[in-house]
């Protein structure tokens, strides 16, 4: 495989994975469907123009957030004499408490990661099947000879064993 190959592979991947929350950031930040997928086309462009300076040590979705927050703001200025926007110091706070939200999402996700293999191999199979699987409880209650109200209780119980886990996790942290 050539390094331009190579590269278009890692630049796929790298947007695949975070496409989605970039969409959300820009949509965001503009509030706007149409907005945010017309701007969502010029992400990926400018992206994939300026990939060969991205700096693979750094986060990924940082990078392309801060690509996208400036592309919004050319976008909003472009616009401006059609619509009302709000005030850039607003669209900033936006951008900040989504940065803030992310960090925290990522933080809490590693934590609850940390404390799923800390459960024993049959909740984590109740858990796997019911919410990864998507199997329905009365099935997964009637293979494993319990009842619904059974399962639905054990269920309750490792959510909330999860649920303080995971707050402990994070404040050690």
């Amino acid at each position: 495989m050539s390094n331009s190959d190579a590269n278009t592979e890692r630049f796929v991947e790298l947007l695949g994975a975070h496409e989605r929350e970039l969409f959300a950031y820009v949509y965001a930040l503009t509030m706007n469907w149409e907005d945010a997928q017309e701007i969502m086309q010029r992400v990926r462009i400018r992206l994939w123009q300026q990939f060969d300076s991205y700096d693979e040590a750094k986060p990924f979705g940082a990078w392309a957030r801060a690509v996208s927050y400036y592309l919004v703001l050319a976008f909003r200025k472009e616009r401006s004499r059609q619509r009302e926007y709000f005030a850039e110091g607003v669209l900033e706070l936006v951008s900040d408490t989504y940065e803030q939200g992310v960090d925290q999402f990522v933080q809490r996700r590693e934590a609850l990661l940390k404390c799923l293999e800390k459960l024993t191999d049959e909740q984590r199979g109740m858990v796997d099947r019911c919410y990864a699987n998507n199997e329905k409880i009365v099935d997964v209650a009637d293979q494993l000879g319990v009842t619904s109200g059974a399962l639905r209780q054990s269920l309750f119980r490792i959510r909330k064993s999860l649920q303080d886990c995971v707050r402990r996790v994070v404040r050690s942290s």
